[in-house]
């Protein structure tokens, strides 16, 4: 059968309007939903080249930073314990401690060591807590030794008693002595233990 011209247009036209409605309908959200997704990747791109180029202009200074702390770090590292381990650390720092009260004439009764076991620090902390007897030149003799030395070590604590009050005033008079002395350690290798 064949169709009129007329029919033929009204066809194609009622076609045409079905069409357009399923776009309108269907195309039109699907095109603003596309439309907001790409808005947004384009939004996140954006902030993130926004980061990334604040993280590059900030390189430089931080390379700066970096640069300025090895070159002090490397002054400071003949002044650090030294050790593969923070344990060699810590008995690096007895050793020292050992060999200073030998040239203060002080007698060293207990040793004890200690590490700071924060796995994050670069320059972990290393404790001796000793108890020892001297008389009074002996510990001054080992504190100046201690805190002059050619090792940036620190005296945390100082607890100084007479072991005997009753000593005659031509003998020399022996104390009980605690201390607690602290350095920091340059680790070679840090997370070993």
């Amino acid at each position: 059968m064949k169709l009129k011209p007329r029919e033929q247009r009204v066809l194609l036209l009622g076609a045409t309007i079905i069409v357009a409605l399923v776009a309108a309908f269907r195309g039109v959200p699907a095109w603003r939903r596309w439309n907001a997704e790409v808005r947004s990747a384009a939004a996140e791109a954006m902030t993130r080249a926004a980061h990334s180029d604040a993280v590059v202009g900030g390189l430089s200074q931080a390379l700066d930073t970096l640069e300025a702390r090895a070159a002090t770090l490397a002054k400071l590292k003949s002044a650090l314990l030294g050790g593969d381990t923070p344990a060699e650390a810590g008995s690096n720092l007895a050793v020292l401690v050992a060999d200073a009260a030998r040239r203060a004439a002080v007698r060293l009764d207990a040793v004890e060591v200690r590490i700071d076991t924060a796995k994050t620090r670069a320059l972990p902390r290393v404790t001796v807590d000793l108890q020892a007897t001297a008389d009074v030149a002996g510990l001054a003799v080992l504190l100046r030794d201690l805190e002059d030395g050619p090792t940036l070590l620190a005296v945390r604590r100082v607890a100084v008693r007479p072991q005997n009050p009753d000593v005659p005033q031509n003998q020399v008079e022996l104390l009980s002595v605690r201390l607690t002395v602290e350095g920091a350690a340059l680790v070679h290798k840090l997370g070993a233990q």
